[in-house]
């Protein structure tokens, strides 16, 4: 599944649009798209792994969650124009939900897991659900650090929660709490002020690194050096990724050498280092049984 700064990157692709007037279908009839047909886009923007689309003039928000499946490509095109709009449209390939076609751009939606049209009551009952996004102007850390605390839940699983932080996965769940050498099993609310202030702002810096290099970049040398490019206005290179524990079950961890663990915690395998995050607070074989809320559910589970 995609990763906040990743769909923070696919908004800021598909606000390649706003301004322009589209011509707006859905080959597959996955929603009534000619709500936006010949109108203008006014805004794309991510709340967590959330997409929100908007025109102007229209009351209904379109709203797309990509899931595992789900992917966006916005491209510029050179078809001849008729009355503003291409003359012609390009040949579809794969379960296309959503096409947009401006005098420049051609955009298309395969394979979301949502794609649907909300009103203006809809979009509030979505952000009300959805935790503050480490990538947004307007995000509250003083909400998830509560609802952090308030919790005793592991504090992995509270992390990658949708309800308590919007926009972390998988990859940066384990990577923030190896760079935090937090123990992912500490309860949420033995998690002190100023260990979740670190965590929320290193949250906020790996992420928005993220969204300007267009991958997940957590290693300190790669770091410095995307860093670096992104100042000099260069598009950072796909390097081989170096995480320090995601991904490393069974193999050293990159900081200390210890042989990397993995169980599984929610949905997914949980990746830490049992010395860099040494246990505080829980006992070996109070592991064992991770509490209630965080095991997998079967048909209650909503997208995150």
């Amino acid at each position: 599944m995609a990763e906040g700064h990743a769909v923070h990157g696919i908004a800021g692709r598909l606000r390649q649009f706003v301004g322009q007037p589209v011509r707006s279908r859905s080959p597959n009839g996955t929603f009534e798209a000619e709500v936006f047909d010949r109108r203008v886009i006014a805004d794309a923007q991510a709340v967590g792994k959330h997409l929100l689309v908007t025109a102007v003039g229209v009351e209904p928000t379109v709203h797309l969650h990509l899931a595992m499946d789900g992917a966006v490509s916005v491209r510029r095109h050179t078809r001849a124009l008729e009355g503003g709009f291409p003359r012609t449209e390009p040949p579809l390939h794969g379960n296309v939900a959503w096409r947009l076609l401006s005098a420049t751009h051609h955009g298309e939606l395969t394979d979301p897991a949502v794609c649907e049209l909300l009103d203006a009551e809809g979009v509030l009952a979505l952000r009300a659900r959805l935790g503050p996004d480490p990538l947004r102007d307007d995000a509250d850390p003083d909400l998830a650090r509560r609802r952090v605390q308030a919790s005793r839940r592991a504090v992995g699983a509270l992390i990658l929660d949708q309800k308590v932080i919007a926009g972390i996965g998988n990859v940066y769940r384990a990577e923030l709490l190896h760079r935090a050498r937090l123990d992912p099993f500490t309860p949420g609310h033995d998690v002190d002020d100023d260990t979740f202030d670190a965590l929320w702002q290193d949250a906020v810096d790996l992420m928005t690194l993220g969204l300007g290099a267009g991958w997940i970049v957590t290693d300190a040398d790669q770091m410095a050096d995307a860093r670096a490019a992104l100042v000099r206005g260069e598009r950072v290179p796909r390097w081989p990724k170096r995480y320090a524990v995601y991904g490393r079950a069974g193999r050293p961890c990159h900081v200390c050498g210890t042989t990397v663990r993995a169980e599984r915690m929610g949905q997914q395998r949980m990746f830490w280092c049992p010395v860099c995050q040494a246990p505080g607070r829980r006992s070996a074989g109070e592991r064992e049984g991770p509490d209630d809320e965080d095991r997998p559910r079967r048909a209650t589970r909503t997208l995150g």
